[in-house]
């Protein structure tokens, strides 16, 4: 007998339960850092209930004690103080808008956070910051990040393995110590010569914590001559 159309509406509805339970679990799993820290957040949210808003959506945590006490000490974890939880966004500056991103981010235990320009909207010397705080994480946390830069010498920083893109299609893939010293498409190669060279790039190099060897850019001095940014 054919199926009625209660009964397919029925059928469509349960299929899309279940499509949203397991949608809610991804959500859990993977979570994202946009690009601008400030629009980003909700204005009218401030930041204690800004990084407990994903542990409440998700009831993750055993009460709102607990999710408070997990808001502080992910704020503690990226360097911020967890007094500052009473306080909004608009009273922080770039770098500490994103931390606070980050933070939120780290709420429900993701296994995967997909990093979409999350530091090309900071200056210069915030963005090695966020860069070494968000390698410090990875490690404490056994995050995997998924990190979406046209900058590429924070990819080369971040990235164990790097896909180049053109127009929406791979060019290359592989290890990132490999395509940067070995290149083998015409369009990466094309890349990797654009990388800027001059004082800025030396200074954010310095401060990643490690030199990358560009053609055409100087070793790095002792130390920079410009005063880094605190955040």
């Amino acid at each position: 007998a054919k199926s009625s159309s209660a009964s397919q509406w029925m059928a469509n509805y349960r299929m899309q339960k279940e499509y949203d339970r397991k949608l809610r679990w991804l959500r859990r799993d993977l979570q994202i850092i946009f690009q601008d820290p400030f629009s980003s957040l909700d204005p009218r949210l401030n930041v204690g209930d800004a990084v407990m808003e994903p542990m409440v959506i998700h009831r993750f945590g055993k009460n709102q004690k607990e999710q408070r006490d997990r808001a502080a000490y992910l704020l503690e974890r990226v360097g911020l103080n967890p007094d500052f939880m009473r306080r909004y966004p608009h009273e922080f500056s770039g770098g500490q808008r994103q931390r606070i991103c980050i933070a939120r981010a780290l709420a429900l235990n993701p296994k995967f956070i997909i990093c979409d320009e999350s530091v090309s909207a900071l200056d210069v010397s915030v963005q090695a910051q966020v860069l070494n705080l968000l390698k410090e994480l990875q490690t404490e946390f056994g995050l995997t990040y998924i990190f979406i830069s046209h900058d590429l010498s924070v990819v080369k920083f971040m990235s164990d393995r790097a896909i180049v893109m053109n127009k929406g299609k791979i060019e290359e893939i592989g290890t990132a110590e490999r395509i940067y010293r070995q290149p083998q498409q015409a369009y990466t190669r094309q890349l990797i010569a654009s990388i800027p060279a001059g004082n800025l790039e030396r200074i954010r190099q310095q401060q990643l914590g490690r030199q990358v060897a560009w053609p055409g850019v100087a070793p790095l001095p002792s130390s920079p001559t410009e005063e880094s940014e605190q955040v």
